[in-house]
């Protein structure tokens, strides 16, 4: 995958993946509801990811694949919702950690990146998905602090 087209156009990330370094395999809405924040098919019941600034600022405005490309990067707008939101919250680990991912995929690329992320969130008694919030498995209910 390159990073842009000849047009200057930049290429999709992949639908399991938003910009901000979230894997948004592990969402609740995922699949269901949302095809992923690197979706761009706007046929999904969940509508409020087109709003988002960050992904908006990402996609739209600077032509990025990730929010680390650019040299504002964290802005306020980053660190205010996911960042520093929820400060010693469990439920919300996975926000703390989106800096820490953006690092990973810059080093390792993104199809290992995610490669690992599903390793990492699969439920170990079934196989099944780890969901964000709760971390609860979506198929057998078996809880799993990641």
């Amino acid at each position: 995958m390159t990073d842009k087209t000849s047009n200057n156009i930049i290429q999709r990330i992949p639908d399991s993946l938003a910009p901000c370094g979230v894997y948004c395999g592990a969402c609740l809405s995922f699949k269901l509801s949302c095809n992923g924040c690197g979706s761009e098919d706007k046929n999904q019941k969940r509508k409020s990811k087109w709003g988002c600034k960050l992904r908006v600022c990402c996609f739209d405005k600077m032509n990025f694949k990730f929010c680390y490309e650019c040299e504002e990067f964290p802005c306020k707008d980053y660190s205010k919702k996911l960042s520093d939101s929820h400060k010693g919250d469990k439920n919300f680990k996975y926000r703390h950690e989106l800096p820490t991912n953006l690092k990973r995929i810059k080093k390792i690329g993104i199809q290992k990146w995610i490669k690992e992320q599903k390793t990492r969130w699969q439920c170990p008694k079934c196989g099944g998905t780890i969901k964000f919030y709760h971390y609860t498995c979506s198929d057998c209910g078996f809880k799993k602090q990641i």
